[in-house]
């Protein structure tokens, strides 16, 4: 209490702190925290099957023809090729020196079976990243069995439509004929940007010739020059494919090998390049991604 010209004025006494802000953490405890809090998260969403919508820039490390080729020479991406390949080679292995007769030969097929819409459903992973601005092969995030299948049966009504025509006129119509010829137009007219807008859509408007037509005329000169580049490297694809192959005779394993390795990867590269086709004409093709 003091007193001011015969007045009176009260004075509060201050508060002792409480003690509960005393204990206060400090700056590194919190970052501590929040680090943990964020990595219990990201364990969650992945043990539900939840990717975390990254931001993907599309901008490339190196030059554009370097950096597609190494799209699958991310992390994740190794290990998937790593995986397939040599699920693959073990399956040949199998099949070489065991006889498959009964259970064994049902057991393989099945396995095969799995291991192929596993590997189907991922290069799909891969357009559809790369459809977002993704430069290099994404993480293998486990999906249930129904997500999976429903994506994969919409890229085999797909490649029934506007593929299988193709390889059965080349099966049983062997000949260089018009028919054969306007077959092979249609598949690579049709068949990559089907294959894309099943992607990126994931519903039936892919199985629509004049819905593909639309797209094809919005991004005439960017799809020409993908399906040059589609053609180009599916050739050489091919080529590598054959070599070592004998009438009647297996290739060695060690080529088997080679070759088989070398396909995964350039399918790698493939799937990127036809997402890669989505980022830079997404505006022109607005399919909402």
């Amino acid at each position: 209490m003091e007193i001011e010209d015969d007045e009176l004025t009260l004075i509060t006494p201050a508060k002792p702190l409480d003690g509960a802000m005393l204990n206060l953490p400090d700056e590194r405890e919190l970052r501590e925290r929040v680090a943990e809090r964020q990595r219990e998260e990201e364990r969650l969403l992945t043990s539900l099957g939840v990717r975390r919508g990254d931001s993907l820039t599309g901008e490339r490390r190196f030059a554009w023809p370097v950096d597609v080729l190494l799209y699958p020479t991310s992390g994740p991406g190794v290990t998937v090729l790593v995986l397939f390949v040599g699920a693959h080679l073990l399956s040949e292995l199998v099949r070489r020196f065991v006889p498959l007769v009964g259970r064994a030969g049902c057991v393989l097929v099945a396995v095969s079976f799995i291991f192929g819409l596993c590997a189907a459903w991922y290069l799909a992973e891969c357009i559809h990243d790369s459809a977002r601005g993704g430069t290099r092969a994404p993480e293998f995030v486990g999906a249930g069995q129904s997500e999976m299948w429903s994506r994969v049966s919409y890229l085999l009504a797909v490649c029934i439509i506007y593929f299988v025509p193709f390889v059965l006129c080349t099966m049983f119509a062997p000949g260089r004929d018009a028919i054969f010829w306007g077959l092979a137009a249609y598949t690579l007219v049709f068949f990559p940007i089907g294959l894309l807008a099943m992607v990126v859509n994931d519903s039936l408007s892919a199985l629509n010739p004049l819905f593909l037509l639309g797209s094809i005329f919005r991004t005439l000169f960017s799809y020409i020059v993908l399906l040059i580049v589609l053609a180009a490297m599916g050739a050489l694809l091919w080529l590598g494919s054959q070599v070592g192959m004998e009438e009647e005779e297996m290739r060695p394993f060690w080529l088997e090998a080679v070759g088989l390795a070398t396909s995964v990867y350039v399918a790698f590269v493939l799937a990127h390049v036809l997402g890669r086709f989505y980022w830079r004409n997404a505006d022109k093709l607005d399919w909402g991604l």
